[in-house]
């Protein structure tokens, strides 16, 4: 199971989450839902435009004064991680599309 990610203008793989990454964002997609009733799920393909990753990096920031990080330090990383890579996207302009594996 896995989440490959890709550039909406030109098809370019970026980069990849499986299986343990998957499960330490799942409260994150989950939160994303709820804020847009868009789903983010390794059984789907959806269009990830730069609006829907700033309110992707807002939902972790939420998510990141809400929780106790220092309960999990490797879903810390690999949400911090995540994060990372959005950010990197949204100052590039770089709009994702993500496709089921």
């Amino acid at each position: 199971m896995a989440l490959d990610f890709y550039r909406l203008d030109n098809n370019e793989y970026l980069f990849k989450l499986e299986g343990k990454e998957l499960a330490d964002l799942a409260e994150i997609f989950n939160m994303f839902t709820q804020w847009t009733g868009l789903f983010i799920d390794p059984y789907g393909d959806i269009k990830l435009p730069l609006e829907n990753q700033e309110i992707l990096i807002r939902v972790i920031d939420e998510y990141i004064t809400s929780t106790d990080l220092n309960k999990d330090k490797a879903k810390t990383s690999s949400i911090l991680g995540f994060k990372g890579l959005l950010l990197y996207f949204t100052k590039n302009k770089v709009d994702l599309q993500l496709k089921e594996d």
